[in-house]
C-alpha cells in the first residue's frame, strides 16, 4: 500500500519544518493531510507472510503446524495495564492487533489458516472497546475461527496430533509452558508417545523473514521516519526556549502523536549536557544549562513500524569550539560508515571504520594520547565511544535478523543485501566527571542516527531531511531566532 507524495516542494518542506512554518497559514492544513492516523499495511501482506512460513513448515515434512502467539497483557500498577501494543512476529503474521489470540498455521489442510480469539463480551466491550470475536477473525483473512475459552480443547487436539509444532511465542512464558505439556505430557509413555513429537523454536524462521523489507513495509518505514523527522524540528523549537528537558521530549512526543503515531518506538531519550553522555537517558527531566549540547534520540512508530533517530545539537543555536570539533569527527564516521552501506559489504565493516577514525580523531584532538594505530588496537577509544553503530530496524527498533556475531566484534559477518534496513549511529562521549580530561571537552556528547536502506544501487537514507551538518543544523536553529 503506497501512499502518494503529491505536494510541491514547498509544502513539503512545511511539513518537515512544521514548528518554523507558524507564519503559514498553509502550514495547518499541510500537517493535516499528511496525517497517518489507522496507517495499516492490507490484508494481502500478512496472507503473503503465513503463505511463506507455510513453505518452511512443508519443507519440515508432514505433520508440521506452527502456533504464533500475541503478546500478553503488561500490568502498569494497580489493576492498570500499559496500552496494548502487539507482539511484532503475531502482527506480521496476522495483522491481529487483539489481546489473548492464538493464530495456527497447517500445511497438511486445505484450511491452512486457524485464528482463536477472544470471545464477544458486551460488558467488557464497553469498558475497553469491541472485540474480533469469530466473525471478526473470518473478516481479516483467517479460514477458520474459534473463540476461547471454549476453543482450547480444539487447540490442544491439533497439537497433540501434530508431529512436529513450530512455536512462535516471545513474551508468553504461560504459554509456552502449556505448550511444552501438550507437547511433552509429563508421564506418558516414551516408547508411543511424546518422544516422537517435536517442539520447535520457530522465532528465527521469523525474524529471518522480517529482515529483508517488502515494499510495502519500506514505505510504511518511511512514513514513520517523516513523522519522525517532524518530531525532531520541533523538538529543536522548543529547546531553545525550554528549561528543563522534558519540555524537548515534549515538544517530540506532541507533533508525532498528533501525526498519527500511537506509540513511539522506544522511550524517548532527551539529555542535556552532561546528559547527553547517558547512552539511554530517560529521565528527561533535569534543567537545561546554558551553552548545553541537547542528544534527542527519538523514533515514532507509524503502522507498526518505528523510526530511529539521533540528533545533537547546541541549545544556544551556536556550536562552540569544543561541541563543534567533537560533532564533525561523529559525523565524518558517519558519512564513512553509510557509505559502506552497499550489497555485497559485511555488516561489522562500517563499525571497524568508524571507529578508526573517531579513534584517530580523538588522538587528534588529544583526549587520547599515542601512536595513532598503537591507540587504535588498543581499544582505548571504546572509553568515548562505548557502543556498536549499527542494527536492523522494522517493526522493532533493535529488529530481528541474525548478524552473524563473531567473538569480540561489534556487527557480524552477514553480508547486506538489498531490502535490510539498518541505523548507522557513531558517537563520542565525555562524561562531566572525566577529571583526567581537559575541562573544556567535559559533559559533552554527540551520537548522529540516520535510518538506512540498502538498495541495488547502494543506499537510501531514509532520515537525510533533517539536517546533520554543523552548517545546516545551525541555519534550522537560527531561522528560529
Amino acid at each position: 500500500m503506497m501512499y502518494q507524495r503529491v505536494f510541491s516542494l514547498s509544502a513539503l518542506l512545511c511539513l518537515l519544518t512544521a514548528p518554523f512554518c507558524l507564519n503559514s497559514v498553509a502550514a495547518p492544513a499541510v500537517a493535516a493531510k499528511q496525517s497517518f492516523h489507522a496507517a495499516r499495511l492490507p490484508a494481502s501482506f500478512f496472507a503473503g507472510n503465513r503463505a511463506r512460513l507455510l513453505d518452511e513448515l512443508k519443507k519440515m515434512g508432514p505433520g508440521t503446524i506452527a502456533v504464533i502467539k500475541s503478546m500478553p497483557e503488561q500490568n502498569r500498577n494497580g489493576d492498570s495495564t500499559h496500552m496494548y501494543r502487539q507482539d511484532s512476529d503475531f502482527y506480521y503474521l496476522t495483522g491481529v492487533e487483539e489481546a489473548e489470540a492464538v493464530a495456527v498455521l497447517d500445511a497438511d489442510s486445505n484450511q491452512t489458516y486457524t485464528l482463536y480469539v477472544r470471545k464477544r463480551d458486551p460488558r467488557r466491550e464497553a469498558y475497553d472497546g469491541a472485540r474480533l470475536g469469530v466473525e471478526g477473525a473470518l473478516k481479516l483473512g483467517a479460514n477458520k475461527a474459534e473463540s476461547f475459552p471454549a476453543a482450547e480443547v480444539n487447540l490442544k487436539n491439533l497439537v497433540n496430533k501434530a508431529q512436529r509444532v513450530v512455536l512462535v511465542s516471545n513474551f508468553d512464558e504461560d504459554f509456552r509452558k502449556k505448550m511444552l505439556d501438550w507437547v511433552y505430557p509429563f508421564g506418558s509413555d516414551n516408547n508411543h508417545s511424546s518422544h516422537k513429537r517435536i517442539l520447535v523454536d520457530g522465532r528465527h524462521i521469523v525474524a529471518e523473514m522480517r529482515l529483508i523489507k517488502q515494499a510495502a513495509e519500506i514505505d510504511m518505514l518511511q512514513r514513520a521516519v517523516d513523522v519522525t523527522i517532524a518530531g525532531h524540528f520541533s523538538a529543536m523549537k522548543a529547546s531553545l526556549t525550554a528549561t528543563n528537558e522534558g519540555e524537548v521530549a515534549g515538544g517530540f512526543q506532541g507533533t508525532v502523536r498528533s501525526m498519527g503515531a500511537r506509540f513511539t518506538g522506544y522511550d524517548t531519550i532527551a539529555g542535556a549536557g552532561r546528559n547527553s553522555c547517558v547512552l539511554h537517558y530517560l529521565t528527561n527531566d533535569h534543567d537545561i544549562e546554558k551553552g548545553s549540547l541537547m542528544l534527542l534520540d527519538a523514533g515514532a512508530e507509524v503502522g507498526y513500524y518505528t523510526a530511529d533517530v539521533t540528533r545533537t545539537w547546541p541549545v544556544s543555536g551556536q556550536f562552540s569550539k569544543e561541541q563543534k570539533a567533537i560533532y564533525e569527527l561523529v559525523l565524518k564516521a558517519q558519512n564513512a560508515a553509510i557509505d559502506l552501506v552497499k550489497p555485497g559489504r559485511v555488516h561489522h565493516e562500517g563499525f571497524d571504520t568508524a571507529m578508526r577514525i573517531l579513534s584517530d580523531g580523538l588522538v587528534d584532538l588529544g583526549l587520547l594520547q599515542g601512536d595513532k594505530d598503537s591507540v587504535y588496537k588498543s581499544g582505548a577509544y571504546s572509553r568515548f565511544t562505548m557502543h556498536g553503530i549499527s542494527h536492523w530496524i522494522g517493526l522493532d527498533v533493535h529488529d530481528t535478523g541474525d548478524y552473524q556475531m563473531e567473538t569480540g566484534k561489534r556487527g557480524g559477518r552477514r553480508v547486506l543485501v538489498p531490502g535490510m534496513a539498518l541505523t548507522v549511529e557513531p558517537g563520542i562521549y565525555i562524561p562531566k566527571d572525566a577529571n583526567d580530561v581537559d575541562a573544556k571537552w567535559r559533559g559533552i556528547g554527540v551520537r548522529i542516527e540516520d535510518v538506512i536502506l540498502v538498495t541495488p544501487e547502494g543506499n537510501r537514507n531514509m532520515s537525510d531531511k533533517l539536517p546533520r551538518t554543523v552548517k545546516d543544523v545551525e541555519a534550522v536553529l537560527k531561522k528560529r531566532n
